[in-house]
């Protein structure tokens, strides 16, 4: 018997990327906030408490799995959230974690 699913082979491999691309917590802190508003990767160093070497690999990751897109603005980069759906998976994530 084969599984029939709600989603073709094509919607399945980008939900697994997706989640790939924030199954970390510091992806998902960043995830929660860009969920907000776009921000420079400075801010994102200074929310996160962390370097900017490796604020920078966790948002190449997740520019790499389709969940965020970043623009140039004179010498910095400001990053933002690609796609709606990961703001509502970032409100979905809240909801069922936070009880």
């Amino acid at each position: 018997m084969k599984l029939k699913s709600e989603l073709s082979k094509t919607q399945i491999d980008q939900a697994v990327k997706g989640l790939q691309g924030i199954a970390h917590p510091i992806r998902l802190m960043i995830m929660f906030a860009l969920a907000k508003e776009e921000r420079s990767v400075g801010d994102l160093v200074e929310l996160l408490g962390t370097s900017q070497s490796a604020a920078s690999q966790h948002l190449s990751k997740m520019k790499n799995n389709g969940i965020l897109e970043s623009r140039k603005k004179s010498n910095q980069v400001f990053y933002s959230l690609k796609d709606s759906k990961f703001k509502e998976l970032n409100s979905v994530i809240v909801r069922l974690f936070k009880k």
